[in-house]
């Protein structure tokens, strides 16, 4: 997914605020932030939005060193998630540990996410956690994702933010035999770093970093080991809106699983609701998409 032109708008409003967070010298805010727009007039239209998100952050990487800007808040939600998991394991055994629970929970945490929301508050993630028992979920696709999960023999699961992170331990001890976790090379927004990963109890599975500081995959950038462990993969599994922008227009066999954050990824997905669950099989998706695209055809020649 190349950068459309409605995200720059939220480009622009991340760049003052994560500036803000950064550092409290208003001349080092103005240089992150002069730096920052002078990149964004310069946008690359092939860069994906993460991929466009990590060369921002290299901006503050080459002004301020590799710093961790939101580290108090990522280990603020991972210590919140694991004060929640031993409930959350409780529900799930109250609904006989089946895969659509343990589906809606698992996307469940991708609520928590102050990159795609800065005003989120941790207070209220128990409620956020719990609605998905009574929100829509495409039934089909998640009995698709069960089959794919059960028939793989090798699985690459990709991890978003902390928090998130600890719900995600549910479904991959579940398949931990044939999963490879990735996460992100370098600290940018609340995403799962090595450190995050480990603090989550996901070292369980071996784990492979981008080595880059997109919140997101970058094919261009990414490190050759996380790229081939991807490559390579029966199945992706893709957690997030991020990795969502990165790998969606690639033929992989992948599986998106996210809620819906912003009015872009709504439109591509049919005007799906804000809030929304999706879990997305990839493959179909694509089939469908070039379906459409030969009817079109056909009905031009046709004509």
């Amino acid at each position: 997914m190349i950068i459309p032109y409605d995200c720059i708008p939220c480009v622009v409003s991340s760049i003052i605020h994560v500036s803000r967070l950064a550092t409290e010298d208003e001349e080092l805010r103005r240089l992150i932030i002069t730096r920052a727009l002078n990149n964004l007039n310069d946008l690359d239209h092939t860069l994906t939005p993460p991929e466009h998100a990590g060369r921002l952050n290299k901006v503050i990487y080459d002004i301020l060193g590799v710093v961790d800007i939101y580290r108090e808040v990522k280990d603020r939600s991972t210590e919140v998630a694991h004060a929640l998991l031993p409930e959350i394991r409780r529900i799930l055994a109250d609904r006989g540990g089946s895969f659509e629970a343990l589906t809606r929970l698992v996307i469940a945490g991708n609520i928590i996410d102050v990159g795609a929301d800065p005003h989120f508050r941790l207070e209220g993630v128990r409620g956020r956690i719990l609605e998905v028992f009574d929100m829509a979920l495409d039934l089909e696709a998640v009995a698709a994702l069960e089959e794919a999960m059960d028939n793989a023999k090798s699985i690459f699961y990709i991890a978003d933010n902390c928090g998130e992170a600890v719900f995600d331990r549910l479904l991959i001890e579940c398949y931990r035999d044939k999963i490879t976790l990735g996460v992100r090379g370098l600290p940018v927004l609340n995403d799962v770093t090595r450190r995050e990963a480990e603090m989550s109890g996901l070292d369980i599975v071996p784990i492979i970093d981008t080595g880059d500081c997109a919140p997101g995959v970058s094919l261009r950038y990414s490190a050759p080991e996380f790229l081939e462990a991807l490559r390579g993969a029966d199945l992706v599994i893709s957690k997030g809106q991020g990795n969502f922008e990165s790998l969606c227009g690639e033929d992989l066999p992948v599986f998106f699983l996210l809620r819906v954050k912003c009015a872009v990824i709504s439109t591509m997905l049919g005007q799906a609701e804000l809030g929304s669950l999706q879990v997305i099989n990839h493959a179909q998706r694509r089939t469908k998409h070039d379906a459409r695209k030969r009817e079109c055809r056909a009905g031009v020649y046709a004509g």
